[in-house]
């Protein structure tokens, strides 16, 4: 199974050397990186980490700032990139990544050898499923990047357990547009007649996922500064996440959030129970002052 990006060796006619290396290092599997640090402590890191074709990767290019990143990403393709920079610097990358590359992952850069393994495993693994030959979405970057926030935050609401650190991680690496800093809702969603999914057959998971495509589509979305994102957990649980939308004007807090759950969330349950016949009715709705306060280390 080949996991990496593919290209057309003719499009490697004229490069360099270093260029048709790439090439075959893709050929062969090796997912590409971009570094993008000054700190001394990163680039040792990064540096003291051994066998890394072996791992699934060829070792990054590293670059300093944004003028070297935007460079080395036109030059070069890469399958996640790392920030390791002062704070007006890294702002500046991700306002360049957010416009011009949104579906890039990014992943942690560890200051040890021991902790770079560690989130190289990590985004390992997200590549790996992301790019597996057997997915019906392989070969839709976008299609994938949705069904990994998906996963992400089924597993957040579901009662996974899941650090404030492990989060933040996370949503960075499947760019997650939402702002786990601000304020958020969580609604319980409770079907009425829950014997009954309607239109939907096949296996009780593809009924799931079904419905929840139907619910996206019903009230899902970006919403007055605000991402709704229906939601079904593996035990079965129907959930709505209101986060805000990270540099939105509209969302200023939790006035701003009641003033457009309900009607927004109403109608769209009855457009759900007029495309489907299925009626939900909610059942709780929890305002809290940050995404952070459903993960396991919450202390409110």
């Amino acid at each position: 199974m080949q996991l990496a990006r593919r290209t057309d060796i003719m499009a490697y006619e004229g490069d360099s050397i270093s260029s048709l290396t790439d090439h075959l290092l893709e050929e062969e599997g090796m997912y590409k990186l971009l570094l993008v640090s000054d700190r001394k402590d990163v680039l040792e890191a990064f540096d003291l980490v051994q066998n890394w074709e072996y791992n699934g990767f060829r070792r990054p290019h590293i670059r300093q700032d944004i003028d070297g990143a935007r460079e080395c990403l036109k030059k070069h393709h890469a399958d996640a990139i790392s920030i390791a920079v002062s704070a007006s610097e890294e702002e500046k990358l991700l306002e360049m990544l957010r416009a011009e590359y949104p579906l890039l992952p990014i992943f942690e850069a560890g200051t040890t050898p021991e902790k770079v393994s560690f989130y190289l495993n990590e985004l390992l693994a997200e590549l790996n499923r992301m790019r597996a030959d057997f997915s019906s979405m392989a070969g839709n970057p976008q299609a994938m990047m949705i069904k990994s926030r998906r996963l992400l935050f089924r597993k957040l609401v579901g009662g996974t357990p899941i650090t404030q650190e492990e989060l933040r991680r996370w949503m960075r690496l499947v760019r997650s547009r939402m702002n786990p800093d601000g304020p958020c809702a969580l609604l319980r969603l409770e079907q009425v007649d829950q014997a009954d999914r309607g239109p939907f057959g096949g296996t009780p998971h593809e009924q799931d996922y079904m419905m929840e495509r139907t619910l996206f589509q019903s009230f899902g979305g970006d919403v007055k500064g605000y991402h709704v994102l229906p939601l079904i957990t593996d035990q079965r649980d129907t959930f709505v996440l209101v986060g805000p939308l990270r540099g939105s004007e509209e969302a200023k807090g939790t006035s701003s959030l009641s003033a457009m759950l309900n009607p927004c969330i109403e109608e769209g349950l009855s457009h759900v129970e007029e495309y489907t016949g299925l009626r939900f009715k909610v059942t709780e709705i929890e305002v809290l002052p940050c995404m952070y306060a459903l993960c396991s280390d919450w202390i409110g």
